[in-house]
């Protein structure tokens, strides 16, 4: 599905990414770990196309996209939802989702009372609703929900697109443990053939969620395996969870 080789990216004299190679499987739930200034937002920018590499390659199922804007991976089904929540405060959770539905259905030129009549997209929107529990609030405005829910609709968005590859950084970002436990069940609920990629920083959620895990520092990769693996490297455990060698 997705492999990156030797892939590196520079600001001014400052080497954030370098030589990291990875490959992710179909289907498979990959986590991101790492401390702070690891350089993980910085892949999932290189990724998606919101910056381009200093060098190296990404190539998605099968085709070398190093060079593709962003509008193109989104157009191949590479999709994100972001950190700090990206939504539109004075529209719907509805119109959000509609807009999203409609930009992935070739209908993001038409206004929301038009895309609204179409099945397709109504379709689209009620069954990504019901995969990021919010349903029932459809027609709530976005600046009178909770903070939890709109990090459940910034994972609507992306998903609404039908991506095949979603790339989701800290969805659990300044929630509370019943949030968690809620994209615990989003997550295990999504199907596998949704590949994902997931940069997240509570440690019991990524380790029950993850396939295999990528640990960056300074940019580089410093291991890579499975949970259990992952838990019992020395190395890991000291530049991430903080113990000594």
């Amino acid at each position: 599905m997705l492999k990156v080789d030797q892939l590196s990216k520079d600001f001014g004299g400052l080497q954030v990414i370098r030589d990291l190679s990875f490959q992710v499987a179909d289907g498979e739930r990959r986590v991101i770990l790492g401390p702070n200034g690891a350089g993980k937002t910085t892949l999932f920018h290189l990724l998606t196309g919101v910056k381009q590499a200093s060098s190296g390659n990404i190539s998605y199922a099968g085709t070398d996209i190093s060079a593709m804007d962003a509008v193109g991976r989104a157009s191949i089904g590479i999709a994100r939802s972001y950190q700090k929540n990206n939504l539109f405060e004075n529209l719907t959770i509805r119109e959000n989702l509609m807009l999203a539905a409609s930009a992935a259905t070739g209908k993001s030129n038409w206004f929301i009372r038009d895309a609204s009549l179409h099945a397709d997209v109504k379709t689209r929107i009620e069954e990504t609703a019901e995969m990021v529990a919010l349903s029932d609030q459809l027609d709530m405005m976005v600046n009178a929900i909770s903070y939890g829910n709109r990090r459940q609709l910034e994972v609507g968005l992306a998903l609404a697109t039908k991506p095949s590859l979603l790339l989701m950084d800290e969805p659990t970002s300044g929630v509370g443990p019943a949030m968690i436990d809620r994209f615990h069940h989003l997550l295990d609920s999504l199907p596998r053939d949704i590949t994902i990629l997931i940069i997240e920083h509570d440690m019991d959620l990524a380790f029950s969620i993850a396939d295999r895990i990528t640990v960056l520092n300074f940019g580089e990769k410093v291991f890579e395996g499975t949970p259990a693996e992952t838990r019992g490297n020395a190395t890991v455990r000291q530049i991430y969870l903080g113990e000594a060698k």
